[in-house]
């Protein structure tokens, strides 16, 4: 089970440098004022991004200790489209807008807890309700 982690991890890491410097913004469900919003929630991800990247690892390598109040959430985005994952806490009241680039993956730390989650993949819906209290690896595509 580790060396599946130590495989996750590296491509997960291998391809954390991957997003351009001038994303895409494509797809017909896009507004402008998600756009924005997309660009604005990439620039606050990169703060800090690194000290991010080492938590979300620890949450991964690690087994899950329920006392521990955060775990792990890795986003695979297999869409044209850059989308926002917008995640409402229905216990904890925690509510996380969180950004992946087209044909990326993006990692976060979250609170654990029941959480709705929801998308627009392109012009296609998301919708999800989950039980989140484990590392969380998501991936959604517009298909």
């Amino acid at each position: 089970m580790k060396s599946y982690y130590f495989l996750f991890l590296f491509l997960l890491f291998g391809s954390c440098d991957v997003i351009s410097n001038a994303p895409n913004y494509g797809g017909t469900s896009s507004s402008n004022n998600e756009v924005q919003e997309f660009r604005t929630l990439m620039e606050k991800d990169q703060i800090n991004k690194t000290r991010v990247n080492a938590e979300v690892l620890t949450y991964l390598l690690n087994d899950s200790d329920p006392a521990e109040k955060n775990t792990a959430a890795v986003i695979e985005n297999r869409s044209n489209c850059n989308i926002i994952v917008r995640m409402v806490g229905k216990s904890n009241n925690q509510i996380y807008n969180l950004p992946i680039a087209a044909n990326s993956k993006n990692q976060f730390v979250i609170q654990k807890g029941s959480y709705t989650l929801r998308s627009n993949i392109c012009a296609a819906k998301y919708y999800s309700q989950k039980n989140i209290l484990d590392p969380l690896s998501l991936k959604l595509s517009k298909n």
